[in-house]
């Protein structure tokens, strides 16, 4: 008997055990509930290091945000300097 192939997606959201491997990240900017998750602080961290200079915050919309990836990965390298 021949197997047919599964969809890889059930109503349009991909299938937990079919996903695709993860490829490299490529985002320029990371909306903040990202940002915090990449960073490992919290939503107050983030707006404070915005507020400071450390990480730089673009404005989408109205009422939505995102921080560029580039500070994200500079601030992650800088805090690595730190520590050697």
């Amino acid at each position: 008997m021949k197997e047919q192939a599964m969809p890889n997606s059930i109503f349009g959201y991909p299938s937990p055990s079919r996903q695709a491997p993860k490829q490299p990240d490529e985002a320029l900017l990371y909306r903040v509930h990202t940002a915090q998750a990449k960073l490992g602080v919290s939503r107050s961290t983030i707006y404070r290091l915005v507020n400071e200079g450390e990480l730089v915050l673009i404005k989408i919309g109205k009422r939505s945000s995102g921080i560029t990836a580039a500070s994200v990965h500079a601030l992650i390298e800088r805090n690595k300097a730190l520590v050697n």
